[in-house]
């Protein structure tokens, strides 16, 4: 069965991030979708212009195997202030579904809205004292229960590959590594 992505995007965002969990779930031969919480034409932290598939009101009812949200500021502060991206990960949280973010937004995100409860977590170096120290994890990528986060944009690729193995298997994620030429364990 096809597995089906979210990946919400923000003027701000860091590029790197959400692209990478894009191209790695395509590869994989997943559908993505890339929603934008602004208007379909956003700019990322670094000044490139992306262009999404829709807007994130668009994805209220649809089923998502996995919400996955990228990091970068102001990026990881607008997708915070998103209502319909809340809306949407609180359901999924709530269905026991796999969601995720790196960079800022394990801190800001996920934390602020109550997201990380009970769940140990990792995030970028500058937002790491807004988890608790039980939380806390300074590891490249962490699953815990149904939530996966990642440090930044150096792990983006290991976060994204780490998705691809829960929700498609370890064969998969091998597939899809040995042909971006990454070395994984």
């Amino acid at each position: 069965m096809t597995k089906k992505i979210l990946v919400p995007v923000a003027n701000g965002i860091e590029m790197i991030e959400a692209l990478s969990i894009v191209d790695v779930f395509r590869r994989a031969g997943a559908i993505v979708d890339i929603a934008s919480v602004h208007e379909l034409v956003i700019t990322s932290s670094h000044n490139v212009k992306i262009h999404a598939d829709k807007l994130i009101d668009e994805c209220v009812n649809e089923e998502y195997d996995l919400v996955a949200v990228p990091g970068g500021i102001p990026g990881a502060e607008n997708l915070k202030n998103c209502e319909t991206l809340i809306t949407i990960l609180k359901k999924q949280n709530a269905a026991n579904k796999l969601y995720g973010a790196i960079c800022a937004s394990p801190a800001l995100v996920l934390k602020h809205h109550g997201l990380l409860e009970g769940k140990k977590a990792t995030c970028h170096p500058l937002f790491i004292a807004n988890l608790s120290s039980e939380q806390a994890s300074e590891m490249k990528v962490v699953f815990d229960q149904n939530c996966v986060t990642s440090r930044g944009a150096g792990t983006s690729v290991d976060f994204a590959l780490e998705l691809v193995e829960i929700l498609m298997g370890k064969e998969k994620k091998l597939e899809v590594a040995k042909g971006m030429v990454v070395q994984t364990s």
